[in-house]
């Protein structure tokens, strides 16, 4: 008779190997043969809070930009150089950042890092493509003017963030575009795109030596300097009431308050603090409210917004202009609620379920995967976190929770920011 031991469990993290290239740089990798697919995610540092103060949009123009190739591919011979090979690449811009995604199958890894290292070293940023991308992006804005959930957000950054980078819209606005020049790109381009700001992931096909010859092949060229943090701020103007008037029939109410920072001892805590607020699934205290008891909205929720330099509380909803003042004065009576009486055992252990099964479904895929991973690094985390993130949801306890509501919500004063024709707001 035979007994088969079966081999210890591996942690998620475990799978993570921290690959180094010849040239020194850096990556996060999981190894999966299970399909000839690479998944690339990686990140620059700096994004849209590098914007100088009155060209704001440019870090989302530099963005759109990078796809237009570099040397002797150029536009539309860069984009078929992509398409023969099945290569996607795309760049986009977040808070603090700039990031790229990369797929490719592994058989053409070679091909793909190398298009990738064209596009970052030196895009053209020929006048006319500059011209053609702050047409586009001039026109997403002009769309937005009319938009009540765009309206409301850029209402409530501008106010809650006065003064700091956070405050001026990522894609800028029409006055801020019109200033943007090419050598205003070309700067940024030299202050964000470095080794120095540079995060990667990977998920996929491929093993330690061929990743990081593949990453010297992408990023070697680039120059080594790194940007400085994005300064610290916290959400301003609690009690204020910002109303854009819209000729439409209901109105987007955006509220928040300063949240509770990533590496806080409290970080876990107020994510099932604000789960039970107002998080993803139908039974928040907020949900049950405003649309089950009152019917009020359509839907309504909140989350936690983790960005470098603030952490903030945000909630949105959309309803009646006749039932707007209603519909906020619920939310705020709910959130002096949970702030004075905390929360009770069956609503922490039903958030720390929602928590725990609905991250797990977040890592259904490659791409989502080195999404993860780079955001990790990115956050200054270790790949354990990926592992110790459920064990502290999970160690949550009753005066846990209460502490981080008190924390959280504190006096239930809150930012507003509403876009429509409210009545009594």
């Amino acid at each position: 008779m035979t007994i088969h031991v079966p081999p210890p469990a591996t942690t998620f993290a475990e799978r993570v190997q921290r690959v180094r290239s010849p040239g020194g740089l850096e990556a996060w990798l999981v190894e999966d043969h299970t399909l000839p697919i690479l998944s690339v995610q990686f990140g620059f540092r700096g994004g849209p809070v590098l914007d100088p103060s009155d060209r704001a949009g440019a870090a989302r123009m530099l963005a759109d930009l990078l796809a237009e190739g570099d040397g002797p591919l150029e536009g539309g011979a860069f984009r078929r150089a992509l398409g023969d090979r099945a290569i996607r690449l795309s760049f986009s811009i977040w808070s603090d950042t700039l990031r790229g995604e990369l797929k490719t199958l592994s058989r053409n890894a070679e091909r793909a890092f190398e298009l990738l290292g064209l596009a970052l070293r030196a895009p053209h940023l020929a006048p006319d493509d500059v011209a053609r991308i702050r047409g586009a992006v001039a026109s997403e804005v002009r769309a937005g003017l009319s938009q009540p959930d765009t309206v409301a957000s850029r209402a409530f950054a501008a106010r809650g963030f006065g003064g700091h980078p956070y405050a001026r819209p990522a894609n800028g606005d029409l006055a801020s575009l019109e200033r943007i020049e090419r050598a205003d790109l070309v700067a940024l381009h030299a202050r964000m795109v470095s080794r120095g700001n540079l995060r990667v992931a990977v998920v996929g096909a491929i093993g330690p030596e061929a990743l990081g010859v593949a990453l010297d092949r992408a990023f070697a060229e680039l120059p080594p300097e790194a940007v400085a943090l994005t300064p610290a701020t916290v959400l301003g103007g609690l009690g204020d009431q910002i109303v854009t008037r819209l000729e439409l029939p209901q109105s987007t109410i955006r509220f928040g308050r300063p949240g509770i920072p990533r590496t806080d001892p409290d970080f876990a805590a107020a994510m099932v603090v604000n789960q039970c607020l107002g998080g993803g699934d139908l039974s928040s205290r907020l949900f049950r409210a405003v649309r089950e008891t009152r019917g009020l909205c359509y839907s309504i929720r909140t989350m936690l917004q983790f960005a470098d330099g603030a952490s903030t509380l945000v909630g949105t909803t959309a309803t009646r202009n006749d039932r707007a003042a209603e519909a906020l004065g619920v939310v705020q009576e709910e959130i002096h609620r949970l702030a004075r009486e905390g929360l009770a055992a069956d609503e922490i252990d039903r958030a720390k379920g929602y928590l725990l099964g609905s991250h797990k479904l977040r890592l259904d895929t490659s791409p989502a995967i080195a999404a993860l991973l780079l955001q990790l690094q990115l956050d200054g985390r270790k790949p354990d976190w990926l592992d110790a993130r459920n064990r502290c949801i999970a160690a949550v306890s009753l005066s846990d929770g209460a502490r981080a509501a008190e924390r959280l919500l504190g006096d239930g004063g809150l930012l507003v920011a509403a876009a429509g024709d409210p009545e009594g707001l």
